[in-house]
């Protein structure tokens, strides 16, 4: 295995650890109540990990693959830190382009979502990354000859014609 089949597979790895904690979460309000049903645990219990435990995991489920920091930007190759660890998408080898919109109190947040070759997956929230990955886009050529899948909303994001 090369070095960068190594960093993927790492990449993917932690991404599903990251996202089984998730799930975990998301379902602890019904382990809560099942326990609850059966044993002295108080029903009060399933509310609290329904609030606390179903809401960080929806909140993990989506930030996993955001970029927090990024490290290196090319022409061929972004790499960048996630909550989950670092994380290297090929540009050359885009397969997925999508857009996550998010809302805070700040205003909506555009995620543009990048998937490889490899699987592995990147949400590139700086202007560089993306600057990047739309001159890749433009040099790979549209989707009915053999080139990545773009949504319509990360078309328009990104400004592609």
């Amino acid at each position: 295995m090369n070095p960068t089949e190594t960093a993927a597979a790492g990449a993917r790895s932690h991404a599903r650890i990251a996202a089984s904690v998730a799930v975990l979460l998301i379902l602890s309000p019904f382990a809560a109540r099942l326990l609850a049903l059966v044993s002295p645990l108080p029903a009060v219990a399933s509310m609290i990990c329904a609030l606390i435990g179903g809401t960080t995991g929806f909140l993990l489920l989506s930030e996993q693959c955001r970029e927090t920091g990024l490290v290196h930007c090319s022409m061929t190759r972004v790499t960048a830190r996630t909550p989950t660890g670092e994380r290297s998408v090929d540009l050359k080898r885009v397969r997925d382009v999508r857009l996550l919109t998010s809302f805070s109190y700040n205003g909506p947040s555009h995620t543009v979502v990048v998937r490889d070759g490899d699987g592995v997956r990147l949400g590139l929230t700086s202007a560089k990354s993306q600057r990047a990955l739309v001159r890749a886009l433009q040099s790979a050529g549209d989707e009915a000859r053999g080139g990545p899948h773009v949504t319509a909303a990360a078309r328009a994001h990104l400004r592609l014609a």
